[in-house]
């Protein structure tokens, strides 16, 4: 007979649209949504496992009319380098010029004293060029060709200083120079509302800065024409033959941004008091979301591009496989850490098991899988039905994402949690910002002009640490924030967007009453909407749960125009190979860097410098 585990969704807390979740405690092997710990506490009656009794909270939805989902989130980390944004370059020849480009915005008090920095390297100001609606401002500065490059290594350590460079030398076709915003309002960013490039957003303005970071708007780029490069490939945009199944807590299929991506739906949800899980285990064609972890995952992952409302998905216009795997949820699922006893917060393996045979069976092209638990020996799974199904799909050539865990302690590490550590598995772990706030790990590096990326404090990790480049290493990092405990205090609930990732949430959470705010995300029109917009359902969240579905959909858009990287082997060396090294020693081999990949994807003869 199988033998089954139930692993805990975590805590999940969403106050006003915000989210948290935990990822520790529960049964041994466990699983938690992985989204970020560090979040804010429940605005709801939360707490009183007030919900559906145990006959009907572990069977699968007979419509797309039900609620029931879960959340994630967890803590912080260090790092110290700034992101830089993916400006493609030629080569360059010395000419005695270099270019020094400032923020704009720096204080008017700071710029006599940068003069003076630049003057005391023996640099001359030779023009200033203003850039007012980028925000720039660019010096123009004549040095000894000598010494250029030690005054630009200096130069870079200017306050404000966003790209230092040789000025003056020859362009050759190069890869894409010209972005493209899809018509989503939180990717094109709030330009009017003083977003900050090359984020399109701010503190206090929200956006996706998170695919900003890893250069989507570039690898869209290759989809039209005069992009700057010699390839035009309209798959660049991503392709409905892909499939991305996101196996999670459902997912919220009205929703205006999943309703014409989600392709095919299937739950799965065993009762932990059957006996035998093949006998207990209810199964519908049905997935919806109660608790919005799911749907927000989807989102990350495939949210409906060019449609005006909202955010964009990494994987463009990929098709979402959606399995449900976790039971309606009580409002005790939504404390930190939910209760150990309550298995409503749990996931169990045979359900994960049975998902991804499923999606095997229909041919999906990449799983994304943002529940955690347990660990690995040597590279296999712990758990004895999960484990399997995972190795049978990397033999099967499905890429397999998974998020590496919300266990590290600031200042800490924790190995990576399974099916992250599983062999063959690209493990996701979440980078953030630093921009002088207080963050997750409390770290005050960064400024708002100039945020530094680093690898979150809760983000597990694995061996070897940071290897950038190189695919032998633990994993990836893409974004997946780090709020701190102001960001999470639910009177001041957004004290700093870029502590966040923002996405779509469920718009039917479960409920225990009409009051019960638990699970409720934030249901209103899109930020700076006219009044009678749409209403858009999103919250804001963060954790390795988020980053997972950023790099399977990054996998999914690649896989779109260069169908030979449809090996779980093939796509890591191509993440790997292709993304920016952001000087953290948990890194493992970089943060993901969809342009440059998207490049070599499409074989450009002049991709993206290293970044």
């Amino acid at each position: 007979m199988l033998q089954s585990s139930r692993l805990p969704l975590a805590a999940f807390i969403v106050a006003f649209g915000l989210t948290a979740c935990g990822g520790g405690g529960g049964s041994t092997p466990h699983v938690t949504p992985t989204g970020n710990g560090n979040g804010p506490t429940t605005n709801g009656p939360g707490g009183g496992g007030s919900g559906p009794t145990s006959a009907t909270a572990f069977t699968c939805p007979s419509s797309a009319a039900a609620g029931a989902a879960v959340r994630g989130g967890f803590s912080s980390a260090e790092g110290y380098r700034r992101l830089p944004r993916p400006i493609p370059q030629g080569a360059e020849q010395p000419s005695g010029l270099i270019a020094v480009t400032y923020d704009r915005s720096v204080p008017a008090g700071l710029r006599p004293a940068l003069a003076m920095r630049e003057q005391s390297l023996g640099a001359s100001v030779v023009n200033t060029l203003d850039f007012p609606h980028a925000g720039l401002v660019t010096h123009l500065l004549s040095v000894s060709p000598a010494r250029a490059a030690s005054v630009e290594a200096a130069l870079r350590l200017q306050p404000g200083v966003r790209h230092v460079g040789a000025a003056g030398g020859r362009r050759y076709p190069t890869s894409v120079t010209t972005p493209y915003y899809t018509n989503d309002p939180y990717f094109t960013g709030f330009a009017s509302d003083k977003g900050v490039p090359p984020y399109d957003e701010s503190a206090s303005v929200p956006g996706q800065w998170g695919m900003h970071a890893i250069g989507l708007e570039y690898a869209f780029g290759y989809s039209q024409p005069n992009n700057g490069s010699q390839i035009v490939n309209p798959a660049a945009l991503g392709s409905a033959g892909i499939k991305i199944a996101i196996i999670d807590t459902g997912a919220d299929t009205t929703h205006p941004e999943l309703n014409s991506k989600v392709a095919y739906q299937k739950c799965f949800i065993t009762n932990p008091n059957a006996s035998n899980p093949s006998t207990g285990q209810s199964t519908s064609n049905f997935t919806t979301d109660p608790t919005g972890h799911g749907t927000d995952v989807a989102g990350i992952a495939a949210a409906a591009s060019n449609n005006g409302l909202g955010f964009t998905g990494t994987g463009g216009q990929s098709v979402i496989y959606d399995y449900r795997v976790a039971p309606t949820p009580d409002d005790g699922c939504a404390k930190e850490p939910a209760p150990a006893n309550d298995k409503q917060c749990t996931v169990d393996t045979y359900d994960i098991a049975s998902a991804i045979q499923d999606a095997i069976a229909h041919k999906v092209n990449v799983v994304s899988i943002s529940l955690g638990g347990g660990g690995c020996t040597n590279g296999v799974d712990q758990d004895n039905i999960e484990g399997p199904a995972i190795a049978d799909a990397i033999a099967a050539n499905v890429v397999v994402v998974a998020a590496s865990g919300n266990d590290a302690k600031p200042g800490g590490s924790a190995p990576l949690s399974a099916p992250a550590c599983d062999s063959g598995v690209i493990a996701a772990g979440a980078s953030a910002l630093a921009d002088g706030q207080p963050n997750g790990d409390g770290n005050s590096n960064g400024s708002p002009a100039a945020p530094l990326e680093y690898v979150a404090s809760y983000s597990n990790s694995g061996s070897p640490g940071a290897a950038p480049g190189n695919a032998a290493a633990w994993g990836i990092v893409a974004p997946g924030g780090d709020p701190g405990s102001a960001d999470a205090n639910p009177n001041n609930p957004t004290t700093d967007n870029l502590h966040w990732i923002e996405n779509i949430w469920t718009s039917m959470p479960f409920q225990s009453s009409s009051a019960d705010k638990a699970f409720r995300g934030n249901c209103s029109p899109d930020y700076l909407a006219p009044a009678g917009s749409p209403v858009d359902c999103r919250v804001i969240i963060a954790g390795t749960s988020m980053s997972a579905p950023t790099v399977a959909g990054a996998a999914a858009l690649l896989l779109a125009v260069n169908p030979s990287y449809q090996s779980p082997a093939a796509m890591k060396q191509l993440l790997c190979t292709t993304a920016d090294d952001i000087h953290d020693t948990r890194e493992g081999c970089g943060r993901l860097n969809v342009y440059r990949a998207m490049a070599k994807a499409l074989a450009d003869p002049s991709p993206p410098p290293p970044g």
